[in-house]
């Protein structure tokens, strides 16, 4: 990508490890300013240490309260003036039954995965709005475009209700410049598939032969961010090594 992100502010949700932490590495390395993001203070700021503090806002806040995502927006808003890209990446999940689930952790889950990422897009998209322009990219997955299958029913109904929120929100705020995309990953190398067996793995099938990186998904992330996705707003790309051609 010959994009640069220099002069843009980014807040990118979740991002002291994982797929999140290689979002935020791209776009520093790509001349942005990189508000970090985690539950933990400290872990927060030793991350923004490796990065390079130069290029850090370091910020803490549990997204079990939704309200603090949009905290989390203001924040940066107030120490930049701006907010230029919204990376809505914070959420996570178990493998849990159906009948295992209950109506505090379906709640649990979507406040997490749903609802936090509408609260930080209502304020990112206020501020976008009277700029007219800005990027918002919600972290989707496989599982919701269709059976949960690894994951609970739980966690796919939040992805699949991002996707139609991505949709949602880029159809209004096209017209003032703002987009909204969707990236869906499937089984990447993360937390969350570090305990799957080799046989695990095999059974995956994924037309690639593999698990795919965080550093893969990341660089979907920052094209979206990028001026060179001008024109593609109201998308949800898949990032799964060819899973999806299942069906």
């Amino acid at each position: 990508m010959t994009a640069s992100l220099s002069g843009q502010v980014i807040l990118v949700t979740g991002s002291t490890r994982g797929i999140g932490r290689a979002t935020a590495e791209a776009a520093a390395a790509l001349g942005a300013t990189v508000a970090v993001h985690g539950r933990e203070l400290a872990q927060v700021e030793a991350v923004c240490g490796e990065m390079g503090a130069g290029s850090c806002i370091p910020l803490a806040a549990d997204l079990d309260d939704p309200e603090n995502a949009a905290a989390l927006v203001d924040q940066v808003v107030e120490r930049c003036g701006r907010i230029d890209g919204l990376v809505n990446n914070a959420g996570g999940g178990r493998p849990v039954a159906f009948r295992g689930l209950d109506l505090d952790s379906w709640r649990a889950t979507q406040r997490v995965n749903l609802e936090s990422a509408f609260a930080a897009s209502r304020a990112a998209y206020r501020v976008m709005r009277r700029a007219r322009r800005g990027s918002i990219v919600n972290m989707a997955s496989l599982a919701a475009h269709g059976p949960g299958g690894w994951m609970g029913a739980d966690y796919a109904a939040s992805k699949a209700g991002l996707v139609s929120l991505t949709r949602s929100l880029a159809l209004e705020a096209a017209r003032f410049g703002v987009r909204c995309n969707a990236v869906s990953p499937g089984f990447i190398e993360t937390d969350m598939t570090g305990e799957l067996t080799d046989d695990q793995r095999q059974r995956l099938r994924v037309p690639l032969g593999r698990l795919g990186t965080p550093a893969e998904v990341a660089a979907v992330v920052m094209f979206l961010l990028s001026p060179e996705s001008s024109y593609v707003t109201g998308q949800a790309i898949h990032v799964n090594g060819g899973l999806s051609m299942y069906g």
